[in-house]
């Protein structure tokens, strides 16, 4: 069966959701904001019945008067799912589609307001039925929490990756197994009749007896590999990984080993582990595996609910599967009738600092590095603080990639404030891809540099100012500025051509984003003011921030 569906009503951590599982779910977001909330949540309503009353309190109800609500809905049942829920599963009237829903519910408990009452279900028919253990283990759910000093556990304990891919092959060991247990049986009976490891029991009888309330016989101690072969060969093997010519147990290996052995051998038990949730898979790993990982993730058969901070992970999923929590809590998916494939490919991974875009409250989109360069120095120096904000300034990487970028982080996307910063021949399909009359578009989303950013910072400050910030930063000296602008003297510069010597190429690269570094690094508040498009957008940007 598929997970398809999640909803959360009324929780303390996390505001009001209903997202829609499409294979996988990446969820992203700034810290504190609910991610890791939400995937305790769904271990309280898959998982083991135990953790119930432990991890649940009247402090998690945002509103005491109503009921937490927690639900899953699955879909695409195999035939033993059918018999094993058989009265759970609800069959829609009209096209006949199936569906299973998981509820889970925490209100106030009337006769004592310091605790909760609980109940988790599947509605189904109207029966209200706690799953029964078989159902919850056909649920298949595996959480992989970020607390790494339970890794070890999660490996190679009772319901760690290892013993769960033993105890799934065991079952097609065939005679296989009655093989290993001879083998087993006669082992145990060599450890028996060993005079050595007899005379080590009757020494642990004898001092067992001094300490216990009756005497312990040495026949009463046993030395052996397992406490009944016949049932379970493979209960005490584990599994040793070789590294410089030693095999040594999964505990002793690096974290970040151990955290990719964890994830692949999880992935691998596909029988047992329908839906796995793994809490910051990057923990641990340089990049290079991180994207190994989430190659690893995208194509097996089973579904993945991931929380990441990783762009290196984000870029292996379809946009489609991510859902970006903004800073007030609320989920945003878009919506994938309304994006092509190319579209989401294209929109979405080729910077990594798209991640940064999608968690942020307001996203300032420009053309390139140079042109971020100079909107973070101006901010800088009027004392906004994006951080604060929560304004990241984000390149395209070229003009034309504004129209699908809009979509996707835009109101019709996962609704960030955009504002973008543009030069004026690529207004135009700016302002289109926006949308609306022009009019409204100019001065609250998009703003125009006016030729473009490198002539508007000239003109502003003048070409004496451009030139000794170009002289100080060491980006040109004074004759190659006078002979590229065919100037006999720093004051003749022309503007226009400061400009185009600013964007132009030398024989050791581009100047563009030079010329921007050195204007930045010396910018001063009243200069930020004189950056007309700069300053008209950063102006907004404080006042759409003071609004919302």
């Amino acid at each position: 069966m598929r997970l398809t569906n999640i909803r959360v009503e009324n929780y303390a951590r996390l505001g009001d959701l209903k997202l829609s599982v499409r294979g996988h779910l990446v969820i992203v977001g700034a810290n504190d904001v609910g991610k890791t909330s939400l995937l305790r949540l769904l271990n309280l309503l898959l998982g083991s019945t135990a953790q119930l009353y432990q991890n649940l309190s009247n402090d998690d109800l945002q509103q005491p008067d109503r009921p937490l609500i927690v639900s899953a809905t699955f879909s695409s049942f195999t035939d033993a799912e059918r018999i094993l829920f058989h009265r759970e599963i609800d069959i829609d009237p009209v096209d006949r589609s199936e569906s299973l829903d998981v509820r889970l519910e925490v209100q106030i408990d009337p006769e004592d307001i310091e605790s909760v009452l609980i109940s988790r279900w599947c509605p189904g028919r109207g029966e209200v039925r706690s799953p029964t253990r078989e159902q919850i283990v056909a649920f298949g759910w595996r959480y992989l929490p970020a607390v790494r000093s339970s890794s070890v556990n999660n490996l190679d304990g009772r319901d760690g990756a290892v013993q769960i891919l033993l105890r799934a092959v065991e079952s097609e060991l065939g005679d296989e197994k009655a093989t290993f247990s001879t083998l087993l049986e006669s082992f145990n009976d060599k450890l028996s009749d060993s005079s050595a490891l007899t005379q080590l029991r009757k020494g642990m009888a004898q001092h067992l007896s001094s300490s216990m309330p009756k005497e312990v016989e040495t026949d009463q101690l046993s030395i052996r590999t397992s406490a009944d072969p016949s049932k379970s060969v493979l209960e005490n093997v584990s599994m040793y990984f070789k590294r410089e010519g030693e095999f040594a147990p999964l505990s002793e290996q690096s974290d970040g080993i151990r955290q990719l052995i964890s994830m692949t051998l999880f992935d691998l038990a596909q029988g047992a582990a329908n839906v796995i949730a793994i809490d910051e898979p990057e923990l641990h790993l340089h990049p290079s595996s991180q994207r190994t990982v989430a190659e690893l993730l995208t194509k097996q058969v089973n579904q993945k609910i991931l929380v990441t901070h990783s762009p290196y992970i984000v870029q292996k999923f379809d946009p489609a599967q991510v859902v970006a929590v903004s800073p007030d809590g609320a989920c945003h998916q878009i919506d994938p009738t309304t994006f092509s494939i190319e579209e989401r490919t294209q929109a979405h991974w080729w910077s990594p600092r798209m991640l940064e875009a999608l968690t942020a409250r307001f996203a300032i989109v420009v053309e390139g590095i140079a042109d971020r360069l100079i909107v973070e120095a101006a901010a800088q120096a009027r004392g906004i603080s994006l951080d604060r904000i929560g304004a990241m300034v984000f390149e395209l990487g070229g003009a034309e990639n504004f129209p699908t970028v809009y979509k996707l982080l835009g109101p019709h996307g996962f609704n960030v404030h955009v504002l973008g910063l543009v030069d004026e021949a690529e207004s135009p399909r700016w302002v289109g891809a926006v949308g609306g009359r022009p009019k409204n578009v100019i001065g609250t989303t998009v703003f125009i540099s006016k030729v473009d950013l490198e002539d508007e910072y000239c003109r502003s400050l003048g070409a004496d100012r451009v030139s000794e910030m170009l002289i100080d930063a060491h980006v040109a000296d004074q004759s190659a500025i006078l002979s590229s602008c065919a100037a006999g003297s720093i004051p003749e510069v022309d503007i226009s051509a400061l400009a185009k010597f600013c964007r132009s190429s030398s024989k050791s690269g581009n100047r563009k984003v030079p010329a921007a570094l050195a204007v930045s690094k010396l910018l001063t508040a009243d200069e930020a003011l004189k950056l007309e498009s700069v300053a008209a957008l950063l102006t907004r940007l404080e006042t759409v921030a003071s609004e919302s």
